[in-house]
């Protein structure tokens, strides 16, 4: 009789109240538990989110920084993975490569404070550069004012496109330091610095040059040093062309044959031609300047300088920069 007490008391609805309780107590206590481990599993999670976002924006910083020590075309290149960051990585490419220097800029450094001189040589350097991009070339390296850039690597298309690429360039450059020039004589630089260029195209070696731990993507060859030795026998404003490069421009440039120059490092003679404009831009009207074979008129120049737009502005100083170089060649 007192078993069958027992049994009845357990299973009375007090005995399964208790026990609901207590299951209520645990699973309670189990929430508090997970409860507690979301809260810091958030905590952690936006610990490390905020660690991520500092991290990528320190990456594209430093991204940023990179892309201003290499070419457009070499940092997608690296990015992309299509180019290797290794001393094997050479090939043998059609390239048009173009020099130039200022002529008499050494001179100058002993005449200027260095401040100024800094300041002129990057703004040169500046400009220079963005015109290069712009026309999609590859700037190989700055030497003091010396700029070197070639057009085929690493992004090749044709021959007859990177030539054509490399000239107009070259002649944006030189309208570009004549109206450097009047923002210079501001600062207080009278002379008229003036630049000389040269542009050959060949194969040449493509690719990172160093050792393991320094490197520098760069061309080399017989086609690097001709463009070198035609930049150094141009006169101030002149750029001097090799037949190959010639040959593959004729069509939209304007051109006079230099003839055949022995130049330093080459064994035979190199027949040159000097760069004078687009055929384009002399058959373009201007307002201001009119050129018919050996006659130069120039007109429209009584003008308010003050008033004069951008547009205006840069249209003159083309005209004039045509006709200093007109005349130069005369």
């Amino acid at each position: 009789m007192a078993q069958v007490a027992i049994k009845q008391d357990m299973s009375s609805p007090r005995a399964t109240t208790e026990q609901l309780l207590e299951r209520i107590t645990e699973l309670e206590s189990e929430l508090n538990d997970l409860q507690i481990l979301y809260e810091t599993t958030m905590d952690h999670g936006t610990s490390l989110e905020n660690e991520l976002m500092a991290q990528n924006d320190r990456m594209t910083t430093l991204q940023n920084k990179m892309r201003k020590y290499l070419s457009p075309q070499l940092y997608q290149a690296l990015v992309g993975g299509t180019t290797e960051a290794n001393t094997k990585s050479h090939a043998r490419t059609p390239l048009s490569i173009y020099f130039s220097d200022v002529v008499g800029f050494s001179d100058l450094t002993d005449s200027i404070e260095p401040e100024l001189l800094s300041d002129i040589l990057n703004s040169y350097l500046t400009r220079m550069s963005e015109i290069a991009l712009n026309h999609g070339g590859t700037v190989d390296k700055f030497i003091g004012d010396a700029i070197m850039v070639f057009f085929g690597a690493p992004e090749y298309i044709d021959d007859v496109t990177h030539a054509q690429r490399c000239v107009r360039m070259a002649l944006e450059m030189r309208e570009a330091l004549f109206q450097l020039r009047e923002t210079w004589k501001v600062k207080g630089i009278t002379r008229n610095l003036q630049i000389r260029a040269g542009i050959n195209s060949g194969i040449c070696t493509v690719g990172n040059f160093g050792s393991d731990h320094r490197m520098d993507y760069t061309i080399i060859g017989g086609q690097v040093n001709l463009a070198a030795r035609l930049e150094a026998a141009a006169p101030p404003d002149g750029i001097y062309m090799s037949e190959a490069s010639y040959s593959l421009v004729e069509e939209i440039v304007e051109a006079r044959r230099v003839g055949p120059l022995q130049v330093k490092g080459i064994h035979a003679p190199v027949e040159v031609w000097e760069l004078i404009g687009l055929r384009d831009d002399r058959a373009a009207s201007s307002p201001y300047l009119t050129i018919d074979e050996n006659r130069l008129q120039l007109t429209g120049f009584d003008v308010d300088v003050t008033t004069l737009s951008e547009q205006e502005r840069a249209a003159i100083q083309k005209a004039l920069a045509r006709a200093m170089l007109h005349l130069s060649m005369s």
